[in-house]
């Protein structure tokens, strides 16, 4: 089976900088044991790499009294943070920057007294620790419905999570200024987020079917499923064993794309599978 894969796929800029940084502090010998909070990203192949080259991943509540403690690239509280500078731990930032973008937006509006409203997952890591920034004043919604709950307030700045749909972000700032006309809006998708989105509706134009590959966790790889579901018969997989070749009889092409946290060997493992294909 012929296959085209989307040139985004795989690791955004983002990611590739929590991944380097972690490797390049491993190298190291004044790092002592080292380890990330929580999972550095939302890739269970590559954390058990990872783990292979000495970086453990700390489950926030075994005792950790020595080491290098690696924030995630999703983002932590205020909060969060400042109980892991309590801990006898070196302390390494790895949020992503575009995060870190969105976290001194809300925390700026929010010290100015506005209610911040966020479209996103609720309970996903990048969106609890945005909800931080807002010290106290924010409102985590998942769509319009949501917003219409919200209640009575001003001023209101809304931001969305770095990783969602610009057209459903269109349809949450819709529904905000309808129940708050003077909101702030905000743009805070990513462009690695876009451009995979975008190439995404154009590789749909040239194939029969679409696999998109990455960890169920990973909101950006659902969103691609999500979006690529609308527009070609979609199968959302983590690795290459799980794909079935019946889904694609009749197909001659098909598109291959993978979510930001995806690392290169599980995109190159599916591929091959594809292509072994008749």
């Amino acid at each position: 089976m012929k296959v085209l894969t989307a040139k985004s796929a795989g690791f955004c800029w983002g990611v590739q900088r929590a991944v380097r940084k972690a490797r390049e502090l491993a190298s190291r010998q004044d790092t002592g044991t080292l380890f990330t909070d929580g999972s550095l990203i939302h890739n269970a192949e590559l954390m058990h790499q990872l783990e292979s080259e000495g970086i453990c991943r700390w489950d926030g509540h075994s005792p950790l009294d020595s080491g290098t403690l690696i924030i995630r690239a999703h983002g932590i509280p205020p909060s969060r943070r400042e109980a892991l500078g309590r801990l006898s731990v070196r302390l390494e930032d790895a949020t992503c920057p575009d995060v870190a973008r969105i976290q001194a937006l809300i925390r700026r509006h929010a010290r100015k007294g506005y209610h911040i409203v966020i479209f996103g997952d609720p309970g996903h890591a990048e969106v609890v620790g945005l909800e931080g920034y807002a010290e106290g004043n924010g409102h985590v919604v998942a769509s319009a419905a949501d917003v219409e709950k919200l209640p009575a307030m001003s001023p209101v700045c809304l931001v969305a999570q770095s990783t969602q749909l610009p057209d459903t972000y269109q349809t949450i700032i819709q529904a905000i200024q309808q129940r708050f006309p003077d909101a702030v809006i905000l743009d805070t998708i990513c462009n690695s987020t876009r451009n995979r989105q975008s190439e995404l509706i154009e590789l749909a134009r040239q194939v029969d079917a679409i696999v998109v590959v990455g960890d169920a966790h990973s909101a950006n790889t659902v969103r691609l499923a999500e979006l690529a579901r609308t527009l070609r018969p979609t199968h959302h997989i983590q690795t290459a064993d799980q794909l079935k070749p019946e889904w694609f009889n009749g197909c001659r092409t098909a598109g291959l794309t993978a979510g930001a946290s995806t690392p290169d060997f599980v995109i190159a493992a599916v591929r091959t599978r594809l292509e072994s294909m008749p």
